[in-house]
């Protein structure tokens, strides 16, 4: 009989113990709010995802078309790889809306007369995002 005692307090015991392990975090995060990683040895690994926008073709292509790109290079103008007056220029450039960005790539021959003639009627147009970029 006091084996079958002795039995039963030992299980006991051993009971009490693996419950307190459990509910105090005691087996390798297998007890209660043992998800909250709020330990010493804290080895969770918490991840930040950042949601990119996409664009689509429609938009890539519109954002492209949204700049007019004009070198100038001696006394002459080059748009869409094809030497072009002034005149013929400025009814390509006033079918364009008015916020549309243009850019002067001026080469190292360029006259300086020359880029002042277009962007002194960029100016008289109403055109007022030019950017003038060194070759």
């Amino acid at each position: 009989m006091k084996k079958v005692l002795a039995l039963v307090l030992f299980a006991a015991i051993i009971a009490a113990i693996i419950w307190l392990l459990i509910h105090f975090k005691g087996f390798g995060g297998l007890g209660k709010d043992s998800d909250k990683g709020e330990g010493k040895n804290d080895t969770s690994v918490s991840e930040v995802v950042e949601k990119k926008e996409t664009t689509t073709s429609e938009e890539a292509t519109e954002e492209k078309s949204e700049v007019i790109n004009i070198s100038v290079s001696k006394n002459e103008y080059v748009y869409d790889n094809k030497v072009t007056s002034l005149e013929d220029l400025v009814k390509i450039i006033s079918e364009k809306d008015k916020n549309i960005g243009i850019e002067i790539t001026i080469d190292d021959t360029a006259a300086k007369n020359t880029v002042d003639e277009l962007t002194d009627k960029l100016d008289e147009l109403g055109y007022k995002n030019y950017k003038k970029l060194d070759k």
